[in-house]
């Protein structure tokens, strides 16, 4: 286990066992969960770095919510899991600023269906939007 601090969060993540879970991870095969796996790594280099500090693949989350607007994907929660436990629990959310303002939201636990087994904590976030940037119709 490694201990990260990430402003008043302490936690201890066994990251290579994240980074085994990410490598296994089954995806969604929807039109707008596609498009995100297709450019969220380089529309948010920032938010990248944070979640690979855990060993969270970014392209490959467990859980994508998102709605249609006019040209746009809002993808209003994408939760991650980590093996892992908090050891201190901040008393906000995290926030990012990269290209938009982003909520961190650390939960002890289940939130989002996955596939861990044992100890582990969700890392949920919201605000992220993107184009739509397949060579497909945008859904409706």
């Amino acid at each position: 286990m490694e201990t990260i601090k990430k402003e008043d969060y302490t936690f201890a993540a066994d990251i290579e066992k994240t980074r085994e879970y990410y490598k296994t991870n089954s995806l969604c095969g929807c039109s707008c969960c596609r498009n995100y796996y297709a450019q969220i790594k380089n529309k948010f280099p920032k938010l990248s770095d944070f979640l690979s500090d855990f060993g969270i693949d970014i392209s490959k989350p467990d859980e994508i919510i998102s709605i249609e607007t006019d040209s746009e994907i809002n993808y209003m929660n994408i939760d991650d899991t980590v093996c892992g436990s908090i050891e201190k629990a901040g008393q906000n959310e995290i926030e990012i600023y990269d290209n938009l303002p982003l909520k961190i939201i650390v939960t002890d636990g289940f939130v989002s269906p996955n596939g861990q087994h044992g100890e582990y904590f969700t890392i949920s976030v919201e605000g992220i939007e993107l184009p739509w940037f397949l060579n497909e119709p945008f859904p409706k």
